[in-house]
C-alpha cells in the first residue's frame, strides 16, 4: 500500500514540475497581427467614408421638463423597492 501512495506522489511531482517546465521553456507567445475594422457607433460621429445623417433643429431641441408637481402615474409606492437586493 505504501508503494501506490509513493508511486502517486512521484508521479504527481512529476507532472507539477513538466508542467512548470513546459510553462517557462515553451514557446507559447503569439505571432502579433495587426487588425482593422471600422466601427460605426449609432449616436456618434458616423464611421469615416460615411455621410451623416441631416437631423432637423426640432429633433435637436431639449425636451421640456416634466411638471413636479403632477402626480405620477405606475407602480404604487408599496412597491417602490420591489425587486431589490440589498
Amino acid at each position: 500500500m505504501g508503494r501506490i501512495f509513493k508511486a502517486i506522489l512521484v508521479l504527481l511531482v512529476a507532472a507539477v514540475l513538466g508542467t512548470l517546465g513546459y510553462a517557462y521553456f515553451g514557446d507559447m507567445s503569439a505571432e502579433p497581427v495587426e487588425i482593422r475594422t471600422p466601427v460605426a457607433l449609432p449616436d456618434l460621429a458616423p464611421a469615416p467614408g460615411s455621410v451623416a445623417p441631416v437631423v432637423p433643429e426640432t429633433a435637436m431641441a431639449p425636451a421640456a421638463p416634466a411638471d413636479a408637481s403632477a402626480p405620477q402615474s405606475g407602480a404604487a409606492p408599496a412597491a417602490a423597492g420591489a425587486g431589490l437586493d440589498d
